[in-house]
């Protein structure tokens, strides 16, 4: 198998990365793990499932979400409203404190999350997309998460479910996941290809990549995990995976050197910068770009001007496990190199 001895590009869509064979899965520890095509899914079945079951009502997301996500769930017979809370503000959630009513607590970056303990009768979910490791930690009613975010898939959502329950609301497979699901397994065979050198250009991988990602809000999607996927989930050394992000992360977090204009928040999904002026952020972002290095903003098109704010100076660096300290190294010292400049 050829090996990829150095990338040159970072971040963005994972690659397709060979699966290894391993003694334990970290999906079949507890019976109560639903596997979907994304998180999405994930929490629309979670919703659906409470809706008939609990007669929920009302469920909440915080201001500063992904609200394309939000959009997934409008056909379900619940009221859908959003709680204030933005994860730099760390503010108190104000909340109608209800056992028909269901609040979406994020775990922001996998470090920062809301204080929910006044809610005695509320059901509440988290929402682990950024630190996948918090299943076997999570003390919320029910969790759900996307696992393309941090595991190399390119689709997959989970929700762990309570002891006894009797799910009987789940989807079927769908043609359209099984069909996005090849295309985005295409594009990150191509994406292997071009970091090896055999494709000119990223164009191919590129296009496929997004035209799967739109598919993603398309209710079609609603579908268990295709089985193919599952298959390949079941050899990944998860445990493994989670601690090599988390070490390269709080590598690349003590080679960035402290400045004044922004600051280093430590987590264990990416590297995250919080910048004092969102020009800064800009034109670092620009000048990483431009070095192959493509950094996230997580989430686009937030709604109030609290979150607005935050979004324009909030930077998300990817520093997972496909990288080696060497590059790691530099990442940092393309960050560096920028403010030394400025």
């Amino acid at each position: 198998m050829a090996k990829i001895d150095m990338y040159k590009e970072f971040g963005s869509g994972f690659h397709y990365i060979h699966s290894q064979k391993k003694n334990e899965n970290f999906f079949e520890k507890n019976d109560n793990y639903h596997l979907y095509f994304s998180g999405r899914v994930a929490l629309y079945n979670l919703l659906k499932f409470g809706i008939k079951t609990y007669n929920w009502n009302k469920v909440g997301f915080p201001s500063y979400y992904c609200h394309e996500v939000v959009g997934f769930f409008a056909d379900l017979d619940i009221e859908i409203l959003y709680y204030d809370y933005n994860p730099e503000a760390n503010n108190k959630v104000i909340w109608e404190d209800d056992s028909q009513s269901v609040i979406i607590n994020v775990l922001y970056f996998g470090q920062i999350k809301a204080d929910l303990t006044h809610l005695r009768n509320t059901v509440i979910i988290d929402d682990l997309t950024h630190d996948l490791a918090g299943f076997n930690k999570s003390t919320a009613d029910y969790c759900f998460a996307s696992l393309r975010k941090q595991l190399p898939l390119g689709i997959g959502g989970m929700c762990k479910y309570k002891n006894g329950e009797n799910i009987d609301t789940d989807p079927d497979y769908t043609t359209l996941a099984e069909k996005t699901y090849i295309k985005v397994l295409s594009a990150m065979f191509l994406k292997e290809e071009y970091l090896l050198n055999n494709l000119e250009n990223n164009d191919l991988y590129r296009r496929y990549y997004l035209e799967a990602e739109d598919t993603f809000k398309d209710p079609l999607t609603d579908s268990l995990m295709p089985s193919q996927a599952e298959l390949i989930l079941s050899t990944f050394p998860v445990e493994e995976i989670l601690r090599k992000t988390g070490d390269n992360i709080s590598l690349g977090a003590g080679l960035i050197k402290k400045s004044s204009k922004f600051e280093v928040i430590p987590s264990r999904f990416c590297l995250l910068l919080i910048f004092k002026d969102p020009t800064n952020r800009n034109q670092l972002r620009q000048f990483l770009i431009d070095n192959k290095v493509f950094p996230a903003v997580l989430w686009p098109n937030q709604l109030n001007s609290k979150d607005k704010d935050l979004e324009s100076r909030i930077l998300n660096i990817h520093m997972d496990f496909r990288y080696s300290e060497q590059e790691i190294e530099y990442i940092a010292n393309k960050v560096n190199s920028f403010f030394e400049n400025v």
